[in-house]
């Protein structure tokens, strides 16, 4: 598979924030086991402008999210970018010349979802996280349950 550019770039700035994501996400996956909501939802919402800009956001997906979103607050956003007069905070790279809104948030949303993969906490069975679009114009991108052991063992036999 050829390597995007754009993906690339914007992978690299995403990592600088991989140990704060990382807690955060590990207390969404607490929280979700223990109040029995199976779903965690990551929402990446591309500005208008398809300039740069975007936030990621996580939400429940259960019976007690309306309860529990609240206590959460501002531990639910995973990551943003805002315009400055310096630029962009962090200094994501801008979208490729010519890319519509749509091409931007598929690139965004692919990004997202493959930088988050690795930041899931290991043991997260039972809860299934995906990555999609607020406005469902994007198919939501499933991230992957790591093999367990026992199951790697019995595809080896």
């Amino acid at each position: 598979m050829a390597s995007d550019p754009y993906a690339d770039a914007l992978q690299l700035v995403l990592g600088t924030h991989d140990h704060d994501v990382r807690e955060r996400l590990a207390l969404l996956d607490e929280v979700a086991r223990a109040q029995g909501d199976r779903d965690v939802i990551i929402e990446v919402f591309v500005d208008d402008d398809a300039e740069g800009p975007f936030d990621v956001w996580a939400r429940l997906d259960g019976l007690n999210a309306f309860e529990l979103e609240p206590l959460l607050g501002d531990r639910r956003h995973l990551f943003g970018v805002a315009w400055t007069e310096d630029g962009w905070e962090p200094p994501v790279p801008g979208s490729p010349r010519g890319w519509s809104r749509d091409q931007l948030q598929e690139a965004v949303i692919d990004t997202v979802a493959h930088w988050l993969s690795d930041l899931l906490p290991a043991d997260r069975a039972g809860v299934d996280w995906t990555v999609e679009s607020p406005d469902g114009s994007s198919d939501p991108r499933p991230l992957p349950v790591p093999d367990s052991p026992g199951k790697a063992e019995a595809s080896a036999r």
